[in-house]
């Protein structure tokens, strides 16, 4: 860790009221730095709660970035207009900062790389950005701007998304670029996840935490839930466009599925702490997988046992039950089998409680130190 300084963090997603999921790991990574005695100044999308807001928070709060931007309409165009906006936020900020963490490659990396070019900046890419830019021809660029900048460091949430970024570059830069860069998750709070009792449930409790959107695949897991044959009943908690499909779903099997909602800080963690097992039946759309769910990390850190599909950074994680994407038999199989063995279960709940452990914040935290760029 580097000594106290002046930290601009630049996001597009951050908690606009207390408890709100979104960019709440975000939100950790603030929190993470004001604990090393950082002063962190926070810049982002949307209206209410802290730091410096941007108009425009509609493009990243209502499905997620990159869903609108494949739906397309006005979405490209109000994408530029907000990071002009944001540019424009970091130039008047940054005269404040000695260094920058961004969280997502467009458009906060590249906001900060141009409205502040000299200061030290960790760029966190997470997922939906780096698809986007290969979407759009423009990840090659990316990295050549990235490649420019001496004082800049990069930072993957999954080996997947590092390949990506590095193959993608000119074959010239790829050394200079694979230097700055790291593969590092972002990190959970494993005593707070621990402190909600688990209980114990008369009928098994299977758990969906996320966005209702195509590639977090909780149709998927709706179409399992119909198929497995173990008593279990499935809860899915979240909000987005998914959410009329998945009613269709579960009003077919009332017994079966269970619609909560978005859920809220504590709330969240309680859903989690009553689970026995999570799924993250993650998809691959248009070539876009996930980086990291922090569902999963968080799942080990409480205690349930998780199934998740073997794509994007969940195919890294040694600990987990995989399944093939887009499978619900596969899904149904592997929920059934977990449950047909107390012993397997607790063995596997065991082993991911220990690498849990190893990404609580207190070991990912000094590798997002972003006075450590440059």
């Amino acid at each position: 860790m580097g000594a106290p300084v002046r930290v601009g963090l630049v996001t597009t997603s951050y908690p606009r009221f207390d408890g709100d999921p979104a960019g709440c790991f975000v939100a950790e990574h603030a929190r993470y730095l004001e604990a090393q005695g950082h002063t962190v100044d926070v810049i982002a999308a949307g209206t209410g709660g802290i730091g410096t807001r941007i108009p425009g928070g509609a493009l990243f709060y209502s499905g997620g970035g990159p869903e609108a931007l494949e739906r397309g309409g006005s979405a490209w165009r109000d994408a530029a207009r907000f990071t002009a906006r944001m540019t424009g936020a970091v130039a008047w900020r940054a005269r404040q900062w000695d260094a920058i963490a961004s969280h997502w490659l467009v458009p906060s990396a590249l906001a900060a790389m141009i409205a502040a070019p000299g200061r030290p900046l960790l760029a966190i890419a997470h997922s939906g950005d780096v698809h986007t830019l290969r979407r759009i021809g423009g990840l090659r660029a990316f990295a050549v701007l990235a490649a420019a900048r001496p004082r800049l460091r990069l930072s993957f949430v999954s080996r997947q998304l590092c390949e990506l970024f590095l193959t993608a570059a000119p074959a010239p830069l790829r050394a200079r670029l694979a230097a700055r860069a790291q593969v590092c998750p972002m990190g959970v709070d494993v005593a707070r996840l621990r402190a909600a009792p688990r209980t114990a449930n008369a009928t098994p409790v299977v758990l969906f935490l996320g966005r209702l959107v195509p590639v977090k695949g909780a149709t998927v897991a709706a179409a399992a839930a119909r198929l497995w044959r173990s008593p279990a009943r499935l809860v899915i908690a979240g909000a987005g466009p998914d959410e009329s499909a998945l009613r269709a779903q579960a009003a077919a099997r009332p017994d079966r599925i269970e619609l909560v909602g978005e859920v809220h800080g504590e709330e969240r963690d309680r859903l989690l702490a009553a689970a026995d097992l999570v799924v993250i039946p993650s998809t691959v759309v248009g070539g876009r997988s996930e980086g990291m769910p922090m569902a999963a990390l968080e799942a080990m850190a409480a205690g349930a046992a998780v199934v998740a599909s073997a794509v994007g950074g969940l195919a890294d994680i040694p600990v987990i039950a995989h399944v093939p994407p887009a499978d619900p038999g596969a899904l149904a199989a592997a929920v059934d089998e977990l449950f047909a063995s107390t012993a397997a279960r607790a063995a596997q709940v065991e082993a991911q409680r220990a690498f849990a452990d190893e990404h609580d914040w207190s070991r990912i935290g000094p590798r997002l130190d972003p006075s450590r760029s440059g």
